[in-house]
């Protein structure tokens, strides 16, 4: 189990949005809105909170939720821990998870309908984001695939355009379910899969996780149970054999057909940039939900997506570093950097040379980073003008840079070279530890306590 004295993380999406609530961050939307670009518009105009209930959408009777990721204060309160201990808390997680539970029934399981005759777009909220999208996307289901012969279960993400009926495209590159799926097909069958919507942040988060910390064979919802300080609940599916959390509000049970394929986009992917490719193709066999379902959106680039992406990096950063650094302070991936290429690294530095041994650790740890930035312990790695400051006053480029050139980068990436080349590039900003060169910083007695509400 988890360690005891670990706050137990939301335990599903109605829990976090009641934690929200009483944070004072979300808000509800009473006027009628649109699934067709009006959801994503606004959700776009609050990118940064509050987190949106939409409980009047056109053509449907499910509410619609968006933005619950938007920002790291949402999701420190939805795994009830401090905004600075996101990181350490998700490291843990991934240290010590805590295998689910399958239980006979659960919520999600309250309404079931099945069959060829199902209409997805008929049932369920589905949003249109942007202007040259190739009509209303899945965005944020959560894919779960299930190998009983080789006792392999995995989660990921990939969007899902509608097809009409029970069809989706479903576009799959070649990680862990591309593996899966072609076992499946050389075994000459189709591969079930279940969909999840309406999920809490701790598994949001989890499916999210990178292959080099949850390598094929590890059971992402072993992070969640080690936040949720629990065992998951898992339910059977009705028509196919996957398991799935039995507090979520949606799942959309089926296969992807083998052998075949569909033309797939335009779609504005998170980087801003449409793209087009052959998609696979899923088939529903069933839908299932709660009785009052809340319908989950998620903004192709929005901040809420490169949170639930890129937020898991930092924990599996912070596990990498420590390992090679005891002393390392906190881990952060910027905004800027699509919280995938960048990162910044606060150290109590103890030798000569732990900044450069923090910079080979954490390319280590995460293949995707491209720039790592390494400070002092009294440089916050959240306070962008004090990690430039240490750039600016600590950093000599004949010293302190380190090049890793050649290496293999992510395709989002557009500088790549050739053959999908890319270099690495390390900034060691801490001080040396006899000072030098180091004055000390002016200080104003009494500031850091003073309230000017008591003098203005």
């Amino acid at each position: 189990m988890a360690e005891p004295d670990q706050a137990a993380a939301a335990h599903n999406l109605r829990e976090e949005l009641r934690l929200l609530d009483r944070a004072g961050l979300l808000a509800r939307v009473r006027r009628q809105a649109d699934p067709r670009f009006q959801i994503a518009a606004l959700a776009r105009a609050c990118e940064t909170g509050p987190a949106l209930v939409f409980e009047s959408v056109v053509g449907s009777r499910h509410p619609v939720v968006i933005n619950t990721q938007a920002s790291r204060e949402m999701i420190a309160t939805s795994f009830r821990v401090g905004i600075d201990q996101v990181a350490r808390r998700y490291a843990n997680a991934l240290r010590h998870p805590v295998a689910p539970v399958i239980v006979s029934s659960g919520p999600v399981q309250e309404e079931v309908l099945a069959g060829e005759a199902l209409d997805l777009g008929a049932e369920l909220p589905v949003l249109t984001h942007h202007e040259g999208d190739n009509g209303p996307y899945i965005t944020t289901g959560v894919v779960i695939a299930e190998d009983p012969e080789l006792g392999v279960r995995n989660l990921s993400y990939h969007r899902m355009q509608l097809r009409g009926g029970n069809e989706t495209g479903i576009v799959i590159v070649q990680r862990h379910l591309h593996r899966l799926l072609q076992r499946a097909e050389s075994a000459g069958r189709a591969l079930p899969v279940a969909v999840v919507l309406g999920l809490d942040a701790a598994t949001r988060l989890a499916a999210a996780t990178s292959g080099s910390a949850a390598p094929f064979g590890f059971d992402e919802l072993g992070i969640v149970g080690a936040l949720q300080n629990r065992q998951l609940p898992l339910v059977a599916c009705r028509t196919v054999p996957v398991h799935v959390p039995a507090e979520a509000e949606i799942v959309l049970e089926g296969e992807i057909v083998p052998g075949r394929w569909a033309d797939e986009g335009p779609f504005a992917e998170f980087d801003g940039e449409y793209e087009s490719e052959p998609a696979r193709v899923f088939r529903a066999t069933a839908l299932t939900r709660r009785r009052d379902a809340i319908y989950q959106g998620l903004t192709s680039g929005s901040r809420e997506q490169l949170n639930i992406m890129g937020l898991p990096n930092e924990g599996v950063l912070f596990g990498a570093i420590r390992a090679v650094l005891p002393g390392l302070r906190d881990v952060r991936v910027t905004l800027g950097g699509l919280r995938k290429f960048h990162a910044i690294v606060s150290i109590e530095k103890q030798h000569e040379g732990d900044g450069m041994d923090a910079i080979v650790a954490a390319f280590a740890g995460h293949r995707d980073l491209k720039h790592v930035v390494v400070v002092d312990a009294d440089v916050s790695p959240h306070d962008s003008a004090a990690v430039e400051r240490a750039i600016a006053t600590r950093v000599q480029g004949s010293r302190d840079l380190v090049v890793i050139p050649g290496g293999r980068g992510n395709p989002v990436d557009r500088s790549l070279r050739e053959g999908g080349v890319t270099d690495r590039v390390g900034v060691d900003a801490t001080r040396p530890l006899d000072g030098a060169g180091e004055r000390p910083r002016a200080v104003v007695p009494g500031a850091d306590e003073i309230r000017p509400a008591d003098w203005l």
